[in-house]
């Protein structure tokens, strides 16, 4: 008869074990999540990366315009010393041409006439735009 007593005592008591390790596992957890693991507080690390990281990529966009900005400008400088070098050599060219006209005496029957220049420089300015 103690035989049985005792085989149901030892059951009990491996069930009560179970059960209060069970209890425990779950207070401790609890007590982790409580102490290590609070979600307002990674909610609030998050919030603090977001904002840090929206900044970040902000300032990438505002420094890739500034260098964008800067490529262009010194594009536009460039171009506008070409433009001034063209100019510079068409102003030659022109008079490189009036000199030619002005020094030709000769009698091939093509004269350049006082109004034929005239005509030629009204034109060369309606022509050419100004760069600047």
């Amino acid at each position: 008869m103690f035989g049985l007593l005792d085989k149901i005592g030892t059951t009990a008591a491996a069930i009560a074990g179970v059960v209060a390790g069970a209890l425990l596992t779950a207070a401790l957890m609890s007590l982790y999540i409580w102490l290590f693991h609070d979600p307002a507080v990674a909610t609030a690390a998050r919030e603090g990366f977001v904002a840090a990281s929206e900044k970040l990529a902000l300032q990438g966009q505002i420094d890739e315009m500034n260098r964008q900005s800067k490529l262009a400008e010194a594009a536009a400088q460039s171009d506008r010393l070409r433009a001034d070098a063209a100019s510079k050599e068409a102003d030659n060219a022109w008079k490189q041409y009036e000199a030619a006209v002005a020094a030709d005496t000769g009698d091939d029957g093509c004269r350049v006439s006082p109004v034929d220049l005239d005509w030629l420089r009204k034109s060369r300015g309606a022509a050419v735009g100004s760069v600047k």
